[in-house]
């Protein structure tokens, strides 16, 4: 980031190489929608770039790069939610929640499409990028205990829907 913060191109390139893969994968699984992911990554990029200069050699660069993604991601989600209210309304619905041993993929993804995204936020990281508690606390500049329990609350509000108690 030092090299990046003094006008390296070759250096942002090389983190772009590294990491961009990754995060494309994170943000198509906050939007669920490849153009936006990929708006939303050249953005994460275009913020990095610009920010080199403030970046805090003593953070991980992984966690200060998806705490930028997971904040372009989490004002997308809000303009969306606008938009998209009805969405909503037919998850409501208790004829369109299937029982437990019916989830598919694309059932699973909209409802962690459906939870807030400070819970969204949490289980993305903890299980599609395999993040620990202290990544998460890091990137979403919240305590560890704050990613504990809202952790916990996304996996029962996933649970709740399909009937699962535990």
């Amino acid at each position: 980031m030092t090299a990046v913060a003094g006008g390296d191109e070759a250096a942002l390139a090389a983190l772009i190489d590294r990491y961009a893969a990754g995060v494309h994968a994170y943000l198509l699984r906050h939007s669920g929608n490849r153009e936006d992911a990929d708006d939303l990554l050249q953005e994460t990029w275009v913020r990095i770039a610009r920010s080199a200069k403030s970046f805090d050699s003593a953070r991980r660069f992984r966690s200060w790069l998806y705490g930028i993604a997971t904040n372009l991601a989490r004002d997308w989600f809000r303009r969306r939610l606008t938009k998209e209210r009805a969405l909503r309304t037919l998850a409501a619905r208790p004829d369109t929640v299937p029982a437990a041993d019916a989830v598919d993929r694309g059932e699973l993804r909209a409802r962690i499409a459906q939870l807030p995204e400070n819970l969204r936020a949490v289980l993305l990281l903890r299980y599609y990028e395999g993040m620990s508690e202290a990544e998460m606390a890091e990137s979403l500049e919240i305590p560890r205990g704050t990613v504990k329990s809202r952790l916990h609350a996304a996996l029962r509000e996933l649970r709740g829907g399909y009937g699962v108690s535990k």
